[in-house]
C-alpha cells in the first residue's frame, strides 16, 4: 500500500506553529493581566492603610507636615492606581485581539484538518477499490483455470 501524503500538510503544520505562538501570547496577557489585578489590589490595600493612618495622626494631634507627607503619599497611590486601571484596561482590549486572532487560525487549522480527513477517505476508497479490482482478475484467472478457459 502506497503511503498517504497530504498535499497541504506543510501549511497545516505552519497553522499549528502559529495556533501555538498566538496560544503562548494569550497566556502572557493573561499573565500580565493577573500581576497588574494583583498590584491593584495592593495599591487600595496601601491607601486603605494610608487613610487609617492619617485618620490616627488627626486624632493624636501630630503636625500638620506629617499628615500633608501621608496625603501627598495617597495622592501618589492614587496617580498610581489610575495608570494601572489604564493600563489594564488595555491589556484586556489586548487580550479580546489575540483571543480573536485564536479563534480565528484555530477555525483555519480544523478546516485543514477536516481537508485531510476527506482527503485520507478518498485515498482509502480507491485504494480499496484497486485492492477490489485485483482480487477479481486473481479471481476470475483462478476461475477460468479450474474451468479451463484459458
Amino acid at each position: 500500500m502506497k503511503k498517504f501524503q497530504f498535499s497541504l500538510e506543510k501549511v497545516l503544520e505552519i497553522k499549528e506553529i502559529e495556533e501555538k505562538t498566538i496560544q503562548k501570547d494569550l497566556y502572557l496577557i493573561q499573565k500580565e493581566i493577573s500581576e497588574t489585578e494583583n498590584r491593584i489590589t495592593n495599591v487600595k490595600e496601601k491607601i486603605s492603610y494610608e487613610r487609617k493612618n492619617v485618620a490616627t495622626l488627626s486624632k493624636n494631634l501630630s503636625t500638620t507636615i506629617d499628615i500633608m507627607i501621608h496625603y501627598k503619599y495617597i495622592d501618589g497611590l492614587t496617580v498610581e492606581l489610575q495608570t494601572l486601571a489604564s493600563n489594564l484596561l488595555s491589556l484586556k482590549e489586548k487580550e479580546k485581539v489575540v483571543k480573536k486572532k485564536l479563534i480565528d487560525k484555530s477555525k483555519e487549522k480544523k478546516a485543514l484538518e477536516k481537508l485531510k480527513e476527506i482527503k485520507y477517505e478518498e485515498f482509502k476508497k480507491e485504494y480499496n477499490k484497486a485492492q477490489q479490482i485485483s482480487t477479481d482478475e486473481v479471481s476470475i484467472q483462478n476461475h477460468r483455470l479450474k474451468t479451463g478457459e484459458v
